[in-house]
């Protein structure tokens, strides 16, 4: 009987092994919130200092009708002060060996970009934890049928924004996986005839839905936020970006990155966010 050279047995010492150039890619939560709240204070706070003090006016009362030779009583508001305070420091370093830096490929940027991911995973879960609808009037509702989203949910947060006077350009939903998907069940959201929102055929809501831009996240569970940027205010004083630090000077063969952020933020109004859950 001849005998063989099999792959796994007598020639598996002779069978090299190879490692592809590209990484295999990490499943990344999607982080909408941090580009769904105003920025508009950043650049005043980039300067020296760790807080901005912001002004807001409330409305006069209601004009008078008057006669054509009637006085008329000055009237006066009383400023508001907001403070955003930069006192939030988020931050991720990791050590790689020289020798695993000289043998391994090449793995520094990889490493960079997890870790920006995971500054600004944290930073999303600060801004969804400041978030506080209105209680009077209850901005806070929940689904008409379990947490299955519907037309008729969508509809009650607009109204509440809509009796708010909340600004309409710039209005956003974001929704959980679940709800995303709910959208594509309901029938005029997904009809060419509902203006641009989308189809079934792309997978996708492109558009708007109802004025609103529509994201989704799997990090709020069964929860959906519709809002305008303006009811959060955040600052970033310090940009996530990357420190390399050779530590041969500590006797360590090896290379730290650091990265951080520094960063604050307030939730100025209750009235331009409504969550549905």
């Amino acid at each position: 009987m001849d005998e063989m050279f099999k792959s796994d047995a007598e020639a598996a010492a002779a069978i090299p092994e190879l490692w592809a150039a590209a990484f295999y890619p990490t499943l990344l939560e999607k982080l909408p919130f941090a580009g769904s709240v105003a920025t508009n204070y950043q650049g005043v706070i980039q300067q020296l200092g760790d807080t901005v003090n912001i002004t807001s006016w409330p409305q006069f009362d209601e004009a008078e009708e008057i006669l054509e030779n009637q006085a008329v009583a000055a009237d006066a508001v009383t400023a508001q002060n907001i403070q955003l305070l930069i006192n939030k420091q988020l931050a991720k370093d990791f050590i790689i060996t020289r020798k695993t830096e000289l043998q391994s490929l090449e793995i520094m940027n990889a490493l960079r970009d997890l870790a920006l991911h995971s500054i600004l995973k944290k930073m999303q879960k600060i801004i969804i934890a400041a978030i506080v609808p209105s209680t009077s009037p209850d901005h806070t509702i929940g689904y008409s049928s379990g947490t299955t989203l519907q037309l008729v949910d969508i509809l009650a947060a607009k109204e509440l924004l809509d009796n708010a006077d909340v600004e309409e350009a710039g209005r956003t939903m974001i929704l959980g996986a679940a709800q995303y998907n709910d959208l594509f069940n309901i029938a005029g959201i997904v009809s060419t005839d509902f203006g641009q929102s989308g189809s079934l055929v792309s997978g996708q809501v492109n558009g708007l839905v109802l004025g609103m831009q529509v994201k989704w996240t799997s990090e709020v569970g069964n929860t959906a936020y519709f809002s305008h940027p303006l009811f959060i205010e955040m600052a970033v004083q310090q940009a996530p970006t990357p420190s390399v630090h050779d530590l041969g000077v500590n006797g360590v063969r090896g290379t730290r990155v650091n990265m951080e952020v520094l960063f604050g933020l307030k939730q100025a109004s209750d009235l331009r966010v409504v969550t549905v859950s």
